[in-house]
């Protein structure tokens, strides 16, 4: 099996120097490492220069004119890896994904013990040791793609699930030719959910739990769990997952019903401490998501712009 590596970046420099090298010190060396800039402005191409890794024949350095979010980001790398004769699988991930050294080696050799699998995973934790199951989860129900997350103790072996996320995810390139590319229009937040869905059809994801990856993100999302933050992605996120409801939505009346009971509780929240300090930034998000998912429209929201403050 030859196998690419797709990683997106944006202004995470210090990084992505890890990520790279977690992937060039693999027991398994990927074919080609496509790597998508996403107009970084913080010297990312400097520093690739300095160590060498631009000259490095694995590596294939895109830089892009504008920042496209990771939902094109991905959208980029996966259009240019089913263009390459050379790879067979594929991997997806950010800048902030470190990979433990044989956890390609897990997972091909699972796959050659399982050729029907075509959608693998690892295990992710935090860069505390901590275990992030909302990383692998099953939907409790396909009409509004309610997820939840596959508990700690299934851990102790490998198991199928639903919804993965774009953190260490490997599949076959045969899987991206037959659906097609993740929805660059997503921008950020939900692109890798709404794709589970897609490749569902296809092959049922399978957590090869002994391979490991350290996801070094600023926020995990497994402490974000009882607080509101005032996030500019969370309109996305709820515009995105609204659009994949109606896109792929099984059961139309229970994907109405939701909506109703979502809303319904959103306003009755409004009037606790929930949303203290935020409440207007929260009713504009949350309005705006549902006019745009009604009239399908994706892309860039120039009230929620990336790196926001409210």
């Amino acid at each position: 099996m030859n196998y690419g590596s797709i990683i997106v970046t944006f202004n995470r420099k210090k990084l992505l120097l890890e990520a790279l090298e977690s992937l060039l010190n693999q027991t398994v060396i990927p074919t080609r490492i496509i790597l998508i800039d996403n107009h970084s402005t913080d010297g990312t191409k400097t520093m690739l220069a300095e160590h060498h890794l631009l000259d490095n024949p694995l590596i294939d350095y895109r830089y892009l004119e504008k920042n496209i979010g990771g939902a094109g980001g991905f959208a980029r790398g996966m259009e240019i890896a089913r263009t390459k004769p050379d790879l067979d699988w594929v991997s997806l991930s950010d800048d902030d994904a470190i990979f433990a050294p044989d956890y390609f080696e897990k997972l091909i050799n699972y796959q050659v013990e399982h050729p029907e699998r075509l959608v693998l995973t690892g295990s992710v934790y935090v860069s505390d040791g901590r275990l992030q199951v909302d990383q692998r989860s099953r939907f409790s129900d396909w009409g509004t793609f309610r997820a939840i997350e596959v508990s700690a103790s299934e851990y102790d072996h490998n198991f199928e699930f639903d919804q993965y996320t774009f953190c260490g995810v490997f599949m076959s390139l045969d899987v991206i030719k037959a659906v097609g590319v993740a929805d660059a229009g997503f921008f950020i937040w939900w692109d890798d959910c709404e794709y589970a869905i897609r490749t569902a059809k296809l092959s049922k994801p399978v957590n090869v739990s002994a391979a490991k990856l350290t996801h070094k993100t600023s926020i995990p999302s497994i402490d974000n769990k009882k607080k509101f933050v005032a996030d500019w992605r969370i309109y996305y996120g709820h515009r995105n997952r609204m659009i994949a409801i109606r896109r792929w939505t099984k059961k139309p009346l229970v994907s109405l019903a939701w909506l109703i009971f979502f809303y319904g509780r959103f306003a009755l929240q409004l009037c606790g401490s929930f949303y203290c300090g935020y409440r207007k930034m929260a009713i504009r998000a949350y309005l705006e998501a549902l006019r745009d998912a009604a009239c399908n429209k994706e892309g860039l929201n120039p009230h929620f712009m990336p790196g926001q403050k409210f």
